[in-house]
């Protein structure tokens, strides 16, 4: 079974011979995420093989967002205010097409869970929203995401799903 090293993008990850079988998630790691993580409007974190660790075999980003509590399913929504409330942003994830089939989107979905757990005994949200493509969209329900009302492919995992609750002392 292939380890893997997860960490912030970096120029030394060979970016170009990335093939997740989507041209847009692609382009953007070649092209755009180094843009994203200057401008400070997305974290990018990859995964290499720790037999590679300049071999691209995936990623994700992360960021910030709110959502107005009125797109949150009735259920979840009816505890919080009614303005628009904090949430992490899953943009994008993608595992190269040498490495799909062998878990490492599960990883990755793992990673950004735990990273956004992290960040919120600092910086409160409500949860993780993903607009997942149709063929993701599957992927994301397995692993607890609810799509939100009306918006089947734009889903919602709860940060009390994976993050300790946070006492106020």
């Amino acid at each position: 079974m292939t380890r893997f090293h997860i960490r912030q993008l970096n120029k030394s990850v060979d970016k170009t011979s990335f093939d997740c079988g989507q041209p847009e998630l692609n382009d953007y790691i070649r092209h755009y995420a180094s843009q994203d993580v200057k401008r400070n409007v997305a974290r990018v974190f990859i995964a290499t093989p720790e037999s590679a660790e300049t071999q691209l075999a995936g990623f994700f980003t992360l960021s910030a967002g709110s959502i107005h509590c009125s797109e949150l399913p009735e259920a979840f929504a009816k505890t919080l205010p009614r303005y628009p409330v904090p949430v992490a942003i899953l943009g994008r994830l993608a595992v190269d097409v040498h490495f799909q089939g062998k878990g490492l989107g599960s990883i990755l979905l793992t990673e950004a869970c735990q990273r956004v757990a992290h960040a919120s005994s600092t910086l409160a949200v409500i949860g993780i929203i993903v607009d997942a493509k149709d063929a993701a969209a599957e992927f994301y329900r397995h692993f607890g995401f609810t799509p939100l009302p009306g918006k089947p492919n734009k889903l919602l995992l709860p940060t009390t799903t994976f993050a300790p609750k946070t006492l106020i002392r």
